[in-house]
């Protein structure tokens, strides 16, 4: 019988293509879930997909459809490659009007589609495909940062940990200079996206692989 060994641990091919297909159709719901993430990542999708499966085959079933081009990835996100895809001509040409506005502060749908004086449907449709083609990420519903600057929160993440073991709301906040409130909205997003889990007031690194 055919089998798939990696770290010691053996699978017969018909249980590995069945679990190329949950890990599959797992990514598809969520995408259909969260039309404004671009994925997830790796250990996430494992959890969600396979929680009682060895990590190690799992990890390896993951770089088989990779390999095969049944997923993409992107900065530690996996995603279909069906999903995201391009702007269609009109959306293009309004994100050239939308992505000056993401160099450094957060926006809300609302506030942006009354700055570019825009309807706010129109708006929401536009982030939410810049959102799959990782070029923003939603906080929380209908408030969007660059990613260049999730990307920068998360290495001021990862630099707590490694310094202190992790990171609270309140360090998160002054070394920002932003308010808790926004402060929060961020860290229970990195919870949220599987980079960190909350233990007591500090968020500590799950996923060191995203972002």
């Amino acid at each position: 019988m055919d089998v798939m060994i990696s770290d010691g641990m053996v699978l017969s091919q018909s249980h590995a293509e069945l679990a190329k297909q949950k890990l599959l159709q797992v990514l598809a719901e969520y995408h259909q879930q969260h039309v404004d993430q671009l994925g997830l990542g790796k250990a996430r999708l494992k959890r969600m997909a396979l929680p009682t499966l060895n990590e190690a085959l799992v990890y390896s079933l993951i770089d088989v459809l990779l390999d095969n081009g049944q997923l993409e990835q992107a900065r530690g996100w996996l995603f279909l490659p069906e999903h995201g895809l391009a702007f269609s001509d009109e959306q293009g040409k309004l994100w050239q009007r939308i992505a000056p506005y993401f160099a450094d502060d957060p926006w809300w749908v609302r506030d942006l589609a009354a700055d570019l004086e825009e309807e706010e449907v129109t708006i929401r449709s536009v982030l939410k495909k810049a959102a799959q083609l990782g070029h923003i990420t939603a906080v929380v519903h209908d408030r969007y940062y660059g990613s260049q600057r999730i990307q920068q929160f998360a290495e001021l993440i990862r630099k707590f940990n490694q310094n202190h073991g992790g990171i609270t709301a309140a360090d998160f906040r002054d070394e920002l200079g932003i308010g808790r409130k926004l402060a929060i909205q961020i860290l229970e997003f990195f919870d949220r996206s599987g980079f960190t889990r909350r233990q007591a007031e500090r968020h500590i690194l799950r996923d060191n692989g995203l972002f």
